[in-house]
């Protein structure tokens, strides 16, 4: 009966099945039918075990795909044709983007925008549609983009803002949660249980995180448990508890694990002034984390090139029901991270092909003064450099080529600093002109 609701759920027909014996199978005209018929006898028999949990633990850290999704990416196998069962698939134009005021909704209301293959309609969520981002958002393209008044809190107004459209995409915020792991889970849940009743919604695409509670335990990484609620990481594993709460609904899924933000790296390396002891003058210093946490290689990516990724995702979303995947573009040491900025930001070359460098030294602290210096988001990096350092472990969830063959014109860190070389934000952050 389920598998006849998930055929009559995608191809919008009652589908009618004649329950067959055995013998009845192995007697049908077609090739391989003694097989199909020993097959199921097979596994009919109390003899074949077959146990989900199981499945699961040995394609660890994959997951397996749903029947439902299975179906959705088959669809348009020939076989489903010859019995009257084609599926000219609807695109998706109206988009609902949750969280479309920060960096990551941002980017993806740019690539929707961008995509020349279609005009996307957008409708993007805030809770204050008057505030500055919110009305520069809106300016992108003011005939294309409609600012939608919603709070992850409000079930009501997250139902409002899905109903109608075809697509949504969800990011959630553990630092406007409060820092919450089960607020900022119940607010991925808000708008899943919203695209899932609104009945419009053909595919929500999710960006989430891996579970690094389970990474720890199914890999044995030896991470601490810090945090009120025990979990070795609380913003990657409510994001991570959502996605399996996701994967329980009558929805059509795509998760995306986001890397450490390229963008970040100006925050985390930007130069300071100190007092040098034996000169007494100012000088500029780049402070990396010293030893083997400074030589951790950090999964990085800029946060623009999600919007690409999600509109590619959104044009064949039928090919990427149900998988999971993480964006990478480069693996990178903040040391190394530290050495290309240097090169790139502080060395300028004037009309004449003269170079000059603008005298910034980097020096090696402890981790941990490092990580006191900076700003609320980057009091988790102690733990998450632990997670990093198991790069086998990360490298399990995160592939620069998938991510490449997703989005072809994704650039490498030192490339993507290149081309932001004369960004007047980034070079505001390095102290530069």
């Amino acid at each position: 009966d389920e598998v006849a609701e998930c055929f009559a759920d995608l191809f919008g027909k009652d589908v009618i099945y004649n329950p067959l014996t055995v013998e009845e199978m192995a007697a049908m005209p077609v090739p391989g039918a003694n097989a199909w018929a020993q097959m199921c006898q097979f596994l009919a028999s109390p003899y074949s075990s077959h146990d989900i949990g199981v499945t699961t633990t040995v394609m660890f850290p994959r997951k397996p795909q749903l029947f439902r999704d299975w179906l959705l990416t088959h669809s348009d196998q020939p076989a489903f044709e010859e019995v009257g069962l084609a599926l000219d698939v609807p695109d998706i134009i109206e988009v609902a983007v949750f969280g479309a005021t920060g960096m990551q909704g941002t980017s993806v209301v740019k690539g929707l925008l961008a995509d020349n293959r279609k005009q996307y309609k957008i409708r993007a969520t805030t809770r204050n549609v008057d505030s500055e981002k919110a009305k520069a958002i809106k300016a992108l393209d003011p005939e294309r983009v409609t600012l939608v008044k919603a709070d992850f809190d409000d079930i009501k107004s997250c139902e409002a803002a899905v109903d109608g459209a075809d697509g949504a995409f969800l990011v959630t915020d553990f630092y406007s949660a409060g820092m919450d792991p089960k607020v900022e889970e119940q607010h991925a849940r808000n708008v899943i249980d919203a695209c899932e009743a609104s009945h419009s919604v053909r595919h929500l695409v999710f960006s989430t995180l891996e579970s690094v509670e389970e990474m720890d335990r199914e890999l044995k990484l030896g991470l601490e448990e810090v945090g009120d609620d025990g979990h070795p990481l609380s913003q990657f594993d409510a994001k991570a508890r959502a996605a399996v709460y996701a994967r329980t609904k009558k929805i059509s899924v795509t998760y995306v694990l986001m890397p450490v933000y390229s963008e970040n790296f100006f925050k985390l390396l930007a130069p300071e002034e100190e007092v040098d002891d034996a000169t007494g003058e100012t000088k500029r210093v780049m402070n990396v984390p010293e030893g083997k946490d400074g030589e951790v290689p950090v999964m990085c990516m800029s946060v623009e090139e999600l919007g690409p990724a999600v509109a590619n995702i959104f044009d064949s979303y039928q090919c990427y029901a149900g998988h999971e995947i993480g964006l990478v573009t480069d693996f990178v040491t903040m040391s190394e991270a530290a050495e290309m900025i240097k090169d790139v930001f502080f060395t300028e070359e004037d009309a004449q092909h003269n170079v000059k460098q603008t005298k910034v030294e980097k020096k090696d602290v402890t981790k941990d003064a490092w990580v006191e210096k900076k700003d609320t988001f980057a009091k988790d990096l102690g733990q998450m450099f632990r997670y990093y350092s198991k790069t086998d472990a990360v490298k399990k969830r995160r592939s620069v080529a998938k991510t490449m063959d997703l989005v072809p014109d994704a650039k490498p860190l030192r490339k993507w600093l290149e081309d932001n070389r004369d960004n007047v934000e980034f070079r505001q952050m390095l102290g530069l002109r």
